[in-house]
């Protein structure tokens, strides 16, 4: 049987050893966030919502140009380019412009929500795995490799066909409504927008 002063030393052993554990995860998770803190802020998470504004923005840009003009053409064709028709049109692609812009703005808000989930997860992660092991050492190493990890760019998809359905039945609509229009009420399309058919509504102007 062991003495009393056996277990008062055993007892001032485990003591101790909880009191370094502890000073050791004080350490690490003091280290942790001066690495996290210092590669991300602010500045950061608001430059993730930049970044893709700046990749996404020229190509909305670009395919709300294509559908303009895809829309002049069409209305041309049709002999309402100068009629109060083609406000119509132009107003329903401006309403498709803005939703898709306002899409975009919300994606890139998203990447920037995303990358603060990212990094309080990952850094969360770690002071937990420390707490566990109390390797303040292991954990710092950890927190620069995560850090450096989260801190890459993240890959975008290419925005495609943003305003393929407005574009596409141009063509096809125009014919129909004419048709509809020169049948006398014979022939009625599937869908009227009544934008092409020159309806009675639908002023030109010389």
């Amino acid at each position: 049987m062991g003495s009393k002063d056996d277990g008062s030393d055993l007892a001032r052993q485990t003591r101790q050893d909880e009191e370094d554990r502890q000073k050791r995860i004080r350490e690490g998770t003091s280290r942790i966030n001066a690495i996290f803190g210092q590669n991300f802020n602010d500045n950061f998470f608001a430059g993730q919502r930049a970044n893709y504004l700046g990749y996404a923005s020229p190509q909305l840009e670009d395919q709300y140009q294509d559908a303009q003009k895809q829309l002049t053409f069409a209305l041309t064709r049709s002999g309402l380019l100068d009629s109060s028709a083609r406000g119509e049109r132009v107003g329903a692609l401006q309403k498709l412009y803005d939703t898709n812009k306002q899409q975009v703005a919300d994606k890139a808000l998203s990447y920037e929500t995303q990358a603060r989930n990212s990094v309080e997860d990952a850094r969360a992660n770690l002071i937990t795995t420390l707490n566990a092991t109390g390797d303040a050492e292991g954990a710092a190493n950890s927190a620069i490799a995560r850090s450096a990890a989260l801190s890459q760019p993240p890959s975008y998809d290419p925005l495609s066909g943003l305003f393929e359905a407005f574009t596409s039945t141009l063509g096809t609509q125009a014919a129909q409504e004419r048709a509809a229009a020169a049948s006398g009420g014979a022939y009625t399309p599937r869908y009227s927008t009544g934008l092409f058919g020159t309806p009675r509504n639908a002023v030109k102007y010389s």
